[in-house]
């Protein structure tokens, strides 16, 4: 049983580490490492917790630069909405999306899970920003994207699975 939870432990500080030296890499500051680092995150993250995972992602991404606080916030936001699956949703498998426009990108995170009334949990008040990533994860998810010019969609009912967009604009560089 020791042995079991410095594995754990082992585990989870490796996989933070990891996380934090991907958000502080400079050679990360595009929009392809972005998508290929949430892509492996998800199937590793789902994978441990014997949940399918379903990904549709476009074959070519366009060499958009992405700040570290732009990669960071959708990094957190997307790991919060996957821990939220894993934790309440009681879903069996999680479908990631996402769609390019020109100014900007839609990903979607949608499980098949349970569900819940909306105006129950995401419509309370904003979060404040000093406590953001503290508990009330809908609205910090919600904070998070708002801090970088995007909005988050949360669509979902009681026995219909949950919707999650993120919807961010792209700053490009001007030649």
């Amino acid at each position: 049983a020791d042995l079991h939870r410095i594995y754990i432990a082992t585990h989870e500080v490796t996989r933070a580490m990891d996380e934090i030296v991907w958000a502080v890499n400079p050679q990360h500051d595009t929009f392809e490492s972005l998508v290929n680092y949430l892509h492996k995150f998800a199937q590793d993250f789902l994978e441990a917790a014997s949940l399918r995972c379903r990904l549709d992602m476009p074959m070519q991404l366009p060499a958009w630069p992405m700040s570290v606080e732009v990669r960071h916030n959708l990094f957190l936001a997307f790991k919060e909405t996957l821990n939220n699956v894993v934790k309440h949703a009681q879903a069996t498998e999680v479908r990631i999306s996402l769609t390019m426009a020109a100014a900007g990108f839609t990903l979607v995170i949608e499980d098949n899970g349970r569900g819940f009334a909306p105006a129950n949990a995401a419509d309370r008040a904003e979060p404040h920003p000093s406590k953001a990533g503290q508990g009330d994860g809908l609205k910090n998810i919600k904070f998070r994207l708002k801090e970088v010019g995007g909005r988050c969609e949360i669509t979902s009912a009681v026995g219909k699975g949950t919707r999650v967009a993120f919807v961010l604009p792209v700053k490009r560089e001007v030649p």
